[in-house]
């Protein structure tokens, strides 16, 4: 997992207040969990945190925090970034949790499942159900991956990938069921079979009646 670097502040005042008053600042406020070390709160520069979190860092990413205080040193923590929280309605990010890690104890994290290969399924008429999509793994900070990709492209009705099935990198197992299925091909559903049927007849209906018997230009019985 590539660790993203995020500049941070030691927050000195905290509660609603303080959180208000940060915000408006364009600052978004956060807290770091230390494993056994309790808490510290920070605050982030909201626009460089937003910019890396629609660059992709998202819950579970390898983050090396540098935190500066004032008239101090700035001191580097490695943590995982757990939470992002965003206001219901306006959807700016107004909180976001990190946990501090040590590089060589193994961790376990929420990653995503992509699927991969879509376009080269079978035409078979299958629907394509994705079932899973996030899968618990444990791992190396160092090692773990960013996302986890599924081969479709074989895929035809009746077929299934379980997480049992999945390929995961060197030193990373999952804390998933391994019975639980990722991605199944299903079968067209009746109603999906029938509407091409019931639109060919519809359509042999409307021809009929545009040259059957009693049509306009058709020879038929003296009135």
């Amino acid at each position: 997992m590539k660790e993203v670097v995020v500049k941070a502040n030691l927050r000195r005042e905290t509660g609603k207040g303080a959180a208000h008053r940060a915000r408006a600042k364009g600052e978004v406020p956060a807290v770091i969990y230390g494993k056994g070390k309790g808490s510290t709160p920070i605050t982030l520069n909201e626009r460089e945190f937003h910019r890396a979190v629609q660059a992709g860092l998202g819950a579970g990413k390898l983050v090396k925090l540098v935190i500066g205080a004032d008239g101090g040193d700035s001191v580097e923590k490695t943590a995982v970034l757990k939470e992002v929280q965003r206001d219901f309605i306006k959807g700016d990010i107004i909180h976001a949790d990190f946990q501090e890690v040590s590089l060589t104890e193994a961790i376990s994290a929420m990653i995503p499942v992509v699927l991969v290969g879509e376009d080269r399924r079978p035409n078979d008429g299958g629907v394509l159900e994705h079932l899973l999509w996030q899968i618990q793994l444990h791992a190396l900070p160092t090692e773990m991956p960013d996302r986890i990709e599924v081969d479709v492209s074989g895929l035809k009705i009746g077929d299934s990938i379980k997480v049992g099935d999945l390929k995961l990198p060197h030193g990373v197992r999952t804390l998933t069921h391994a019975e639980e299925a990722v991605v199944a091909v299903a079968a067209p559903t009746k109603a999906a079979e029938e509407k091409p049927a019931a639109e060919a007849g519809e359509a042999a209906a409307a021809a009929g009646g545009a040259g059957g018997p009693g049509a306009a230009g058709t020879p038929g019985e003296a009135s």
